[in-house]
C-alpha cells in the first residue's frame, strides 16, 4: 500500500514517539506538536490512518483521561519499513 506523504509523516511521527513499539502509546498532543501541522489536520490524517489500520486509538488511562492516545499497529509498521522509510 502507498499512502501520501502528509499521512506517512504523522505515521513516522508516531513510530518515533512510540519507539517502533505497537504496546507503546503516544499522546495526540505530542503528536500535534512534533508535526508543526494544525490539530484539525492531524485528527483528520489520524482518522484516516487509523481507517487504513496503521494507527489505533488507545483507552486513556485515569491519568489522561480528557487525553486522546494512538499506537502504531504492526501494519503501520510493516507500511514503513515497505517504503523505505525508517
Amino acid at each position: 500500500m502507498t499512502i501520501r506523504g502528509e499521512l506517512r509523516k504523522i505515521l513516522d511521527i508516531i513510530a518515533d514517539l512510540a519507539e517502533n513499539d505497537v504496546k507503546k502509546d503516544v499522546l495526540e498532543t505530542d503528536i500535534i506538536a512534533q508535526s508543526g501541522l494544525l490539530d484539525v489536520k492531524v485528527r483528520n490524517y489520524l482518522n484516516e490512518l487509523e481507517w487504513l489500520h496503521l494507527v489505533k486509538e488507545a483507552l486513556p488511562r485515569p491519568s489522561h483521561a480528557n487525553l486522546r492516545l494512538w499506537g502504531i499497529t504492526e501494519k503501520g509498521l510493516q507500511e514503513l519499513s515497505d517504503q523505505g522509510f525508517r
